[in-house]
């Protein structure tokens, strides 16, 4: 056991936590410069760097000062975690350790933190879990690992399955009962507690158990007449359950940013991987590859909000949920296609001379099926998530606790006051301003909107929500937008929301004050095309001709055309992109509006007879207005189908709960709530991810690859969710779903148009691909 340093005066006396940066960089620095001893093998290595971060104070950033912590907010977490994993020190070789910390730091005594929190953080003690039992998986209450009070010990009997590392642990946290079950009763959250056991103890037996790799990783614990001290026990007898189930405030948010980084580097590797093997012009392969980079933005961005939740003392019980869910089977995902990318050497097993990386993709591959299963299986995740989340009825027939359901299709974490404002103030503005009978009224005119809807969100600011203040707009963020757009979209609204929020960006970026300044009153200005690729403006067969006096050509399929005052029109002049404006009111402008697959919006075509324009932009000024708003272009799209996904998932959950079948409410059944279950994971993502990307918009000088790369996935992601989550909304309504007087079609038709207006997300997915696969310098 490593005990180094363990009274070491800087140990207790490690300085000022404000230089920590400074100190951890070089700390690092010497330990990446020292000359590795080849004789100390991986494990224990990772044990004397734990102490050794210890001993300069700098092993818990995120535990509260009077414990020994830095006690770190939550961008410096971010940077601390950064400089670790780019560092490639090695991890805490005994991550159950913090499982157990944040529940002594919040429930021990004073005795206990001193006892054990020192050498736990130094792993100089090691510890398992003792959770699971033979009868007892995912199913934890109805655990029958019983402790007796015999004076001042309990006597512990019973066993224990699957428990990690519990051949070379010094100590097992574990959950008993020491109040017996109601005679009759299988389950009962109730008169468990929680104790610290020495694995010294007499009559204490651990026998391994080897897994799918052939390695023994965790094993069978058996307890016979095992003698603990009462003083072992954390929180009050037969509050085991309340106290495992406590929010791990900090330490709970370092075990998310852990992931994350730690998911990052391997998604790194796995795409070197895909590159050296050839495979990087493989069309599947790069949908995957795309895949991989949403699964672990969707981690990161996931985090991030149920972080910021966290750090402001509230529970991301919801959301915390749902990444758990995300996370295992992103595992999966990641080293099947690392596996396959091994080619042939994927018939080697990992311990084989040949075979790839040492074996650490097939090994990983055999490991990963674990993902799903421990800790509560990939389809109990979905259970807790249909009724603790979103409220659907118990499959078991329980009572379904109402303090923890999130109102189906609303954010599970909201970053901070400003979005929580806007969203409470523009849904109250929305919840009866929508009639969805309007909109499925077959005698609807082919151009009509809600003018008096947009009259009121224009009085809230938009379509110009994120445009500065000094330049005319409501000087929000880009993020803020997204979320106004997320809620416009939840209730259908039938207004040129999106065609508009991209003319005011051109706008914007064109310096047309004038005309924007008209915008924010109200007119409503449309481009022709929406600058979704690179391509905007570019030489194409039906661009309009500019020949510096006139426009001619014709815009077949315009979003909001029908109800525009005027147009931005990227046309061609010498075969040089140029950005006009075009007034309406011209004989020499003709809109002829189509029904639109989207009831809720117009669509025309736009034809120029000689127009006259002004120019707003040409050649590199042009490339300039379309490189900066394709982002908000996009986002917005996404953030369109954010919103249409969230009111599938409501409209599927508020069916769900009334809806009876056999005499059982059709959600309590797992292929129904499972179902949407997954609906609501893809929103949650989908929702994080937009919302993550758009904060970046605001943010000085960022990476413009990089952008488009993060803004390209996160829009597929919302993408395939709106459809998704409104052909299974139309799949749980059954028949009365298929109906034209459902509003569930209407949610189909705008994802499906959102779908086309935003390019595709397979498309958008493969451009990704490019920029994730493309050498790095």
């Amino acid at each position: 056991m490593n005990t180094t340093g363990s009274n070491n005066p800087s140990a207790s006396s490690p300085g000022s936590t404000e230089d920590w940066r400074t100190r951890l960089t070089d700390l690092i620095a010497d330990y990446r410069s020292r000359t590795p001893d080849k004789s100390i093998n991986r494990y224990q290595r990772a044990r004397d760097w734990q102490a050794e971060l210890d001993d300069h104070g700098l092993a818990a950033p995120a535990w509260p000062r009077d414990v020994g912590g830095l006690d770190l907010a939550l961008d410096d977490l971010l940077d601390y975690y950064r400089i670790t994993s780019a560092a490639k020190v090695p991890s805490h070789p005994c991550p159950l350790s913090m499982i157990v910390a944040p529940t002594l730091i919040a429930h021990g005594t004073d005795a206990q933190k001193e006892r054990f929190l020192k050498p736990l953080l130094r792993a100089d003690e090691l510890w398992c879990q003792g959770f699971s039992e033979p009868a007892a998986g995912s199913d934890l209450a109805s655990l029958t690992t019983r402790a007796v009070r015999d004076g001042e010990d309990y006597v512990v009997s019973g066993q224990k399955i699957w428990t990690s590392q519990a051949d070379r642990a010094d100590w097992i946290f574990a959950l008993v009962r020491t109040t017996p079950l109601e005679p009759g009763t299988k389950r009962s959250t109730s008169g468990i507690s929680y104790l610290l056991i020495p694995m010294t103890s007499p009559g204490i037996t651990v026998r391994p158990l080897r897994d799918i790799s052939g390695a023994a990783h965790f094993a069978e614990v058996f307890f016979d007449e095992v003698r603990v001290p009462v003083a072992n026990r954390i929180g009050a007898e037969g509050e085991g359950w309340s106290i495992m189930r406590t929010s791990l405030g900090h330490e709970r948010a370092t075990a998310f940013l852990a992931d994350e980084f730690r998911y990052r580097h391997t998604v790194d590797r796995v795409v070197s991987l895909v590159i050296e093997q050839g495979l990087a012009d493989d069309p599947l392969i790069r949908q995957q590859v795309a895949g991989l980079e949403i699964g672990v933005q969707s981690v990161a961005q996931n985090g991030a909000r149920a972080l910021a939740a966290v750090l402001r003392g509230q529970d991301p019980g919801a959301v915390a949920s749902v990444n758990r869910l995300v996370k295992s089977e992103f595992e999966q995902r990641l080293h099947a296609l690392a596996l396959r990318a091994t080619g042939e050497a994927a018939v080697l097993d990992s311990r084989a001379d040949g075979a790839c990386d040492g074996g650490r993709w097939t090994y990983g591959y055999l490991m990963s099926r674990a993902t799903t299963i421990g800790a509560g299986t990939a389809e109990i995740q979905r259970n807790t998530i249909a009724e603790k989340v979103l409220g659907l009825p118990s499959s078991r027939g329980e009572r379904v606790d109402e303090s923890s359901v999130v109102a189906a299709g609303e954010p599970m974490a909201v970053a901070d006051d400003d979005e929580r404002e806007l969203r409470a103030a523009l849904a109250g503005a929305l919840k009866s301003a929508v009639d969805p009978a309007d909109l499925l009224d077959r005698s609807r005119a082919v151009d009509a909107t809600d003018e008096r809807l947009w009259s009121d969100l224009v009085g809230f600011g938009l379509p110009a929500l994120h445009v500065p203040a000094d330049a005319g707009g409501a000087g929000a963020d880009v993020r803020l937008l997204c979320a106004a757009i997320e809620e416009c979209a939840k209730v259908i609204a039938p207004v040129p929301l999106l065609p508009t929020v991209v003319a005011a960006s051109i706008l914007h970026a064109a310096g047309a004050t004038e005309t924007l300044g008209a915008m924010v009153s109200g007119s409503v200005v449309v481009p022709t095309s929406l600058p979704t690729d690179h391509a905007w403006g570019r030489a194409r067969e039906a661009a309009p001709v500019w020949d510096g006096t006139s426009l001619r050509g014709e815009q077949r399929l315009v979003p909001g055309a029908p109800v525009a005052a005027s147009f931005l029109v990227p046309a061609q002049r010498d075969g040089r992109p140029v950005l006009l404006l075009v007034d309406r009111q011209s004989e020499t402008v003709a809109v002829t509006a189509q029904q639109a697959f989207d009831r809720s919006s117009t669509i025309g075509t736009v034809t120029f007879d000689g127009a006259v324009g002004t120019v707003l932009a040409e050649g590199e000024a042009f490339d300039a207005i379309a490189a900066s708003v394709r982002p908000i272009a996009l986002l917005a799209l996404g953030a369109d189908a954010v919103g249409v996904t969230a009111r599938a998932v409501a409209l599927a959950v508020d069916w769900a709960g009334q809806r009876e079948q056999f005499g059982r409410a059709i959600g309590s059944f797992q292929a129904v709530s499972h179902r949407i279950a997954d609906a609501a994971v893809a929103l949650e993502g989908a929702r994080n991810q937009i919302l993550g990307v758009a904060a970046t918009i605001d943010e000085t000088s960022p990476n413009v690859a990089d952008l488009d790369c993060g803004v390209d996935l996160a829009v597929a992601s919302a993408l395939d969710a709106a459809i998704t989550a409104s052909e299974s909304c139309i799949q749980m309504l059954g028949g009365i779903g298929f109906t034209w007087e459902h509003p569930a079609h209407l949610l189909l038709r705008r994802a499906r148009s959102t779908a086309v207006l935003a390019g595709g997300a397979d498309v958008l997915r493969d451009r990704a691909a490019t920029h994730l696969l493309s050498p790095k310098t």
